[in-house]
């Protein structure tokens, strides 16, 4: 079994292509993925979630929200690492829940 990735066009956005950090990440070619790997998937239901008090939103509308995702883009980079993750089921389907840090 092969894994195909999808055909990546240069519309859209970040309009930069991959290419932009490529020698900087990759030494060479990649490793194969290991289908053969077992992963163990628990209810959603034996973890408990707390709340906390709702955040606001920092942009007035959607277009200002890109607006300031582009700038931390440009800033900052492609996100590359999370805190945590946390694969569960729910009604048979997979759910991952990813913990990204935030400076």
């Amino acid at each position: 079994m092969s894994i195909v990735p999808p055909t990546r066009s240069n519309t859209g956005w970040p309009r930069r292509g991959s290419e932009q950090f490529a020698s900087k990440y990759v030494s060479g070619p990649a490793k194969p993925l290991t289908l053969e790997r077992t992963i163990n998937l628990y209810p959603l239901t034996n973890y408990t979630f707390g709340t906390k008090e709702p955040l606001y939103e920092k942009d007035s509308s959607v277009a200002a929200r890109f607006q300031r995702m582009r700038e931390e883009f440009d800033k900052m980079g492609m996100r590359r690492t999370v805190e945590g993750v946390l694969i569960v089921h729910e009604h048979r389907l997979p759910h991952v829940f990813s913990r990204f840090g935030f400076d």
